[in-house]
């Protein structure tokens, strides 16, 4: 039976009732029966619990303003499915991701594979991307872990360079519950004798990123230590950094002075892939990160007021976002939240709450959404004025009725959150 959009969508998302099972025997079977295609291109893999997102964004405008062709491969997505797999900077189409799903769909309900029906969500779309990418004939393929690293379904390539950023705190229930056992999960990307680029981390976390890359003899680069950089001017047009490796300054258009240390990973990266045989002149990497977009992450959607998105969902994240609205905001700051229930809602709402003039609680569309009940009374221990909106969209209308022209509305919490925002916007400006 051939598969419509929606439904190719709706089958995917019946996966998810397989859950989480980490491991990588079923998705090599898997990628045989397909043929091996990530065997077909390369690659750099990216693991982290915050600014993997970023690097790899950076990572991939690179390598395409060196002109070579790139696969993006990123997860979640922010409103549509096909954001998860671009080539050159494009989302794979409705009617190509039908297809594959189809044609996944098709091989799992096939007595030629029976180990199909145990697969997951999330290893038939890797498979799904690196059939794409085979198809398309991509060059390098900038890959994002989706969690941990040694047991995720996209560790099974053998990349150019691996790249490791900030670690914090995350899924303790499939990782670890201490920074150690979750940094040993990341550094399971780390391939023998391949370059290892990661940045100043916990002393737990970088003595076993350290002693990972030891035992299987591969170099290993620390932003910060062997890669310097110095963040020269930070302003709501982005951030200037000079970049050492390349001796040049670069104004990045993302918002956020951490973006500069997401660069510098991103810059150390393409050098070592220029190192292994594939041309990456500075000139790209001095356009590619000028040039580089990643919605979502302290994102500017509109103005008058200020309305930014961003999809910081750990008190990490919201740290260093806080810290940046500080030094950035002119006037009062509106906040929208709405976080999932597997998130430290407490831990975020008491960065973000002190901020707020006005607070909005909310809740996105999922049933893995704290209730707006929930977030409020999470808020009111950090925040003096809070109101509560039960739809994103709803909070949305009720932030620009609060705000003033020059005032910032942040809208945070979940990439959920985010999500609705951005979808929103999509229909005010129809």
């Amino acid at each position: 039976m051939t598969l419509q959009h929606d439904e190719a969508i709706s089958w995917l998302y019946s996966l998810e009732s397989m859950g989480i099972k980490l491991g990588l025997d079923r998705m090599r079977k898997l990628l045989k029966v397909l043929g091996d295609p990530q065997l077909s291109f390369r690659s750099v893999h990216i693991a982290g619990t915050n600014g993997k997102g970023s690097v790899s964004a950076m990572c991939a405008s690179i390598f395409r303003e060196a002109g070579h062709r790139t696969g993006l491969y990123t997860s979640p997505h922010l409103v549509e499915f096909e954001e998860r797999i671009q080539v050159d900077g494009v989302s794979i189409s409705h009617a190509e991701m039908t297809s594959l799903a189809e044609e996944m769909r098709d091989l799992v309900f096939t007595n030629a594979f029976p180990e199909g029906r145990d697969l997951t969500f999330f290893e038939i779309t890797t498979a799904m991307a690196f059939l794409h990418f085979a198809r398309m004939k991509v060059e390098i393929a900038v890959l994002e872990v989706g969690m941990g690293g040694r047991l995720d379904a996209t560790n099974v390539v053998r990349p150019d360079c691996t790249v490791i950023t900030r670690i914090g705190l995350e899924h303790v229930d499939f990782l670890g519950d201490t920074l150690a056992k979750i940094s040993y999960e990341k550094a399971g990307i780390i391939k023998e004798g391949i370059t290892v680029i990661t940045t100043q981390q916990s002393e737990d976390s970088l003595r076993v990123i350290d002693s990972v890359a030891r035992d299987r003899g591969s170099p290993m680069l620390l932003v910060g230590r062997d890669v310097e950089f110095e963040v020269k001017e930070v302003d709501m047009g982005g951030v200037l950094v000079q970049l050492h490796s390349i001796n040049r300054e670069v104004k990045l258009p993302l918002l956020g002075s951490y973006q500069a240390e997401n660069a510098a990973l991103a810059c150390e990266c393409a050098l070592e892939v220029q190192n292994r045989g594939l041309e990456v002149r500075e000139s790209a990497i001095i356009l590619g990160l000028s040039k580089v977009r990643w919605p979502g992450r302290m994102e500017i959607v509109s103005r008058h007021p200020t309305l930014i998105i961003d999809v910081s969902h750990n008190p990490d994240g919201a740290m260093a976002v806080a810290r940046e609205l500080r030094t950035l905001k002119q006037a009062g700051l509106v906040l929208v939240l709405g976080v999932l229930k597997d998130k430290d809602l407490r831990g975020i709402c008491k960065e973000f709450g002190p901020l707020a003039e006005k607070a909005i609680a909310t809740s996105p569309g999922t049933k893995r959404a704290f209730s707006s009940e929930t977030v409020a009374k999470a808020l009111y221990e950090f925040a003096d004025d809070v109101t509560i909106e039960t739809t994103v969209a709803g909070a949305m209308d009720r932030a620009l009725m609060l705000a003033n022209p020059d005032d910032i509305v942040l809208v945070t919490g979940s990439l959920y959150t985010a999500g609705e925002a951005k979808q929103w916007l999509a229909q005010r400006s129809v």
